[in-house]
């Protein structure tokens, strides 16, 4: 579980809690069965009704997934071995609980950074209708508006949308505008954008994402993607882009641990 222990070294001073699932919104439910270990998952549900009950009821569709695991594998009496395992079916998911509950520590310690030359290489921000769709904490969305007519920060996770508005207000970036919505779903109408920039957000349903992209932009204007990631992570996107009907192209820079790639394209 190499997930778990890089976002351990990453939050050192985080504790987490098994009722910190509570925190969690629908659509993350929604992805647990493909992030959690099922086998701790299951212990930890055993051990915290409460968050059984809670997850059933925020999203019903994933009370399979529990009936299965659940059946699959055993209760354990040990009760080290039910804190061990509970500790880690968090640290697993600990990214999705740092959104909701730490969004100020994930903005500071994430680690996918980017410049503006990097973005101003693919096309100028100068004066554009920009939008950070699955924007996070806002790092994008922050990077480009000194230079943007207006950006748009687009992100579902309501804690990261509370946080960019009070850091919009702290510093006074009066040209950003933060809304709930998805890259399956952007709340804005077709060609409204100069340039749309995700930053390692895409892939939850990367064809209907692909598409709602392309609706928003202008003719002209520009759909860039930027993946962050470590050297031996496979990057199941990469064909898919860089191939019909989609025809990205595509910059890559990096050293000997991460891979830095800038997929672009005119719309």
């Amino acid at each position: 579980m190499q997930y778990s222990k890089k976002l351990r070294e990453l939050f050192p001073e985080v504790i987490l809690h098994a009722e910190d699932l509570l925190l969690l919104e629908t659509f993350q439910i929604k992805y647990l069965p493909d992030r959690v270990p099922v086998r701790e998952f299951a212990t930890l549900l055993r051990e915290y009704p409460v968050v059984h009950r809670f997850l059933i009821s925020k999203y019903p569709p994933i009370g399979s997934f529990i009936i299965r695991i659940l059946k699959e594998n055993k209760p354990i009496k040990d009760i080290d071995l039910v804190e061990e395992h509970s500790q880690e079916a968090l640290w697993e998911i600990a990214d999705l609980i740092i959104f909701n509950k730490h969004s100020e520590l994930f903005d500071a310690r994430g680690p996918i950074k980017w410049n503006i030359e990097e973005i101003n290489s693919i096309i100028s921000i100068e004066g554009k209708v920009v939008a950070d769709v699955g924007a996070g904490s806002g790092r994008i969305a922050f990077l480009v508006a000194p230079f943007a007519q207006t950006v748009y920060a687009v992100e579902p996770v309501t804690s990261f949308r509370s946080f960019m508005r009070d850091k919009a207000q702290r510093e006074r970036v009066n040209n950003l505008y933060v809304m709930d919505g998805m890259l399956g779903s952007i709340p804005l109408p077709d060609h409204a954008l100069d340039v749309l920039i995700t930053s390692n957000a895409i892939g939850w349903n990367l064809s209907d994402e692909l598409k709602e992209v392309e609706r928003v932009i202008k003719p002209g204007g520009y759909a860039i993607h930027l993946i962050w990631s470590d050297v031996h992570q496979e990057n199941s996107f990469h064909e898919i882009l860089i191939s019909s009907p989609w025809n990205y192209s595509c910059f890559q820079d990096g050293n000997d641990k991460k891979m830095k790639l800038r997929y672009y394209k005119t719309i």
